[in-house]
């Protein structure tokens, strides 16, 4: 639903096959992946364990002896699995979606709205034509009060105008062609001035019983633009390819910061050309102070083209500097990509460490408590990654750091929800925080004296 209402604008309108649309939103779902499996987890997690708990199954189980590290074996063994698997879909799977997606969807951005031809409005969507249709029967092809401003025929006599009372509209089976037959028309042809006559405007008048007219419609059709021309995005690569890419970046960086010096060094030089002479010669008197072996017109002279060289210099850094800052970003996206590519599996594991024991404990099952739970852990845990990955991408944090952030945070809550779990805390209890709340309030409230009461005897 969120990529329809992004691009909504774009598919309709165009003629588009539904195969095309189709192909367009299944190579776009494997976006949502890393959203969505996480998510699967935790929720089915909380699940499993809270039906277990809810029917005293999991009291059974630690009744017979068995610990909970064994009870979460089987479903570790998945995990693992799943886990991989989810390696392969970062690395293999998302990669090719994106590369088909993003070429796909390059090619609706670029593709023409269909051919409509609506009544009392001139269509200029055919190249060189300009059609317009008084009225427009029932069957959709019979056509009245039709004009066509034809600017392609023969360019050099200048505009034609084709009026035709009515005629009939058909498309080819292919859709690549429209044929127009029209009936009962004129044509009005510009033809070029005479250069002695001045205020004269030839023409040429032609009356017809039946034209047919046939149009191109080839801009029309949709093409599929080559995919090499999207793979070098870092969405696109796998692992090997973006250590391959940041390898070069690298390089890049290296060249950049090696040919600065080069191209500042050729404006380190004598300001005047006379200077090397007078010096070689001995001609300098002055020589503790240079500029005063010059006149007042020279001085300016070697100050503007000091000025100058010092301006050019600073432009060659500065583009020197932005260009390395380019490429450190770069780079930088790079290993934002190759890191993301195993955040998932490691994202997966720590998600069901949260929800497996967190389900045990609050031992409730269905589609209401494990799904309360399972919104706010996630939103928190997407939030995190969000965070992380856009200080990654700014170059705030390292790569590393950024894209694990939410793994660090999360991974010391499984660990504490599984210890819980393990010798069977009451940690949802609301009985136990309700005692430990009336402790609290016996301790600093203190009963009232029965001192001074009068009795009633």
């Amino acid at each position: 639903m969120q990529f329809l209402w992004n691009y909504i604008d774009l598919l309709i309108g165009k003629g588009l096959d539904s195969f095309v649309i189709g192909e367009l939103l299944f190579y776009s779902s494997a976006s949502l992946i890393p959203m969505a499996l996480p998510l699967a987890i935790l929720l089915s997690s909380i699940m499993t364990f809270g039906n277990l708990g809810e029917h005293y199954e999991m009291v059974a189980i630690k009744a017979a002896g068995v610990p909970i590290r064994r009870v979460f074996a089987p479903m570790m063994v998945l995990m693992v699995f799943i886990s991989i698997s989810a390696f392969f879909i970062s690395n293999i799977l998302i990669p090719k979606a994106n590369l088909k997606s993003k070429s796909l969807l390059y090619d609706v951005k670029n593709q023409k709205p269909s051919l409509l031809i609506q009544e009392g409005v001139f269509n200029n969507e055919i190249e060189g034509y300009s059609i317009r249709i008084g009225k427009k029967e029932s069957d959709n092809e019979t056509i009245r009060d039709i004009i066509i401003y034809d600017n392609v025929t023969d360019a050099s006599s200048g505009r034609s105008v084709l009026v035709a009372e009515n005629g009939t509209m058909k498309m080819s089976e292919d859709k690549r062609y429209l044929f127009l037959d029209l009936y009962k028309g004129k044509r009005y042809e510009d033809m070029p001035q005479r250069d002695n006559v001045k205020r004269n405007f030839p023409h040429n008048i032609v009356r017809f019983s039946e034209e047919h007219l046939t149009f191109d419609l080839s801009s029309f059709s949709f093409s599929r633009t080559n995919e090499d021309l999207f793979k070098d995005s870092y969405h696109m690569l796998n692992v090997v390819e973006l250590e391959k890419a940041a390898d070069s970046v690298v390089k890049a960086e290296a060249e950049v910061l090696d040919k600065i010096p080069s191209y500042a060094e050729i404006y380190y030089r004598p300001l005047d050309s006379n200077y090397t002479k007078y010096r070689d010669a001995g001609l300098l008197e002055n020589k503790e102070n240079i500029l005063a072996n010059f006149d007042k017109v020279d001085q300016q002279l070697l100050f503007n083209n000091a000025l100058n060289s010092a301006r050019t210099v600073k432009s060659i850094t500065d583009y020197g500097v932005q260009a390395q800052f380019n490429l450190e970003k770069l780079r930088t996206r790079y290993w934002v990509e190759w890191h993301r590519k195993f955040t998932l599996s490691f994202a997966c594991l720590v998600l069901f460490f949260i929800g497996a024991p967190l389900g045990t404990i609050i031992r409730k099952g269905g589609f209401g408590m494990p799904v309360v739970f399972s919104v706010i852990l996630f939103v928190i845990y997407h939030v995190i990654s969000m965070i992380g990955d856009k200080f990654a991408r700014q170059m705030v944090f390292t790569p590393f750091f950024g894209m694990w952030l939410s793994s660090f945070i999360l991974s010391p809550l499984g660990a504490f929800l599984t210890y819980k779990a393990s010798i069977d805390s009451n940690l949802f209890n609301t009985d136990v925080y309700s005692n430990l709340f009336n402790r609290i309030k016996k301790f600093f409230v203190k009963p009232k004296s029965n001192e001074g009461t009068v009795s009633g005897r």
